[in-house]
This record gives structure tokens, sequence and C-alpha cells, in this order.
């Protein structure tokens, strides 16, 4: 039901076109907060980690040694790649969806009230 669903692709298209490139502020209670390893500061704690699968974190100090804050996002668009919403091109690909399935329900109505109407018009003789 999910992918024929019409509203989630108008949805996703708004999210993608209002979120994408904002930058994300995370507040203090959304924050990771740990102690890395003795004797690193908390950018060499990361550094493999921030390469690879966490390559979307933002850590707000990495040269401190104790105390490491670390917001999940850094922009709209690391929160919509959550979502199934990989690329920007994603906004007009569903928006595209959006209009089509508008236009062909509009035509169904048009079809179907062309079909009614022949229907009742039989010329008498």
């Amino acid at each position: 039901m999910y992918y024929i669903d019409p509203f989630n692709y108008l949805m996703s298209s708004l999210l993608v076109f209002t979120t994408w490139d904002k930058p994300v502020h995370c507040t203090p209670d959304e924050l990771a907060v740990f102690d890395p390893a003795p004797n690193q500061t908390c950018g060499e704690y990361l550094e493999t980690y921030q390469r690879g699968l966490g390559v979307a974190t933002n850590l707000l100090n990495p040269l401190d040694t104790a105390g490491c804050r670390v917001c999940q996002y850094t922009e709209g668009g690391d929160y919509l790649r959550t979502l199934n919403l990989a690329e920007r091109s994603y906004g007009w690909r569903n928006a595209g969806i959006v209009v089509s399935f508008v236009i062909g329900i509009y035509g169904l109505v048009f079809l179907m009230m062309k079909l009614r109407t022949k229907a009742t018009k039989k010329a008498e003789s």
C-alpha cells in the first residue's frame, strides 16, 4: 500500500523541496554526549566513524578530550535519506507521479461521464 498511495508521493516531494539543503541545528537534548578513549580528542576518536557510517554526523567539539557532542544530521538531506529519499531528484520524480495520478483520475472521471451520457442518450423513432 505504501507505493500506491499518492499522498506518500505528495508529502515526499514537498519534504524534499523544503528541507533538502537546510542545515540542522540540534538542541542540547538531541545531542549524543560521550567521552572519547583516553589521550584522544573527540575528532581523533570519531575520525574513522565519520569517514564511514557516520558521514552525515556533525561533531560539534572535535578538539575536546571529554564530553563529545554529536548531532545525528548535518543537513535536511541526511534526515530524508532515512525516509528512502536518497537524492534531491526524487522530489521531482515524486511530483511527476502526483501530477500523473491527478491527470489520470481526471481522465477516468471524464471517460466515465462520456460513457454514462452516451448510454442514456438514445434516439427514439
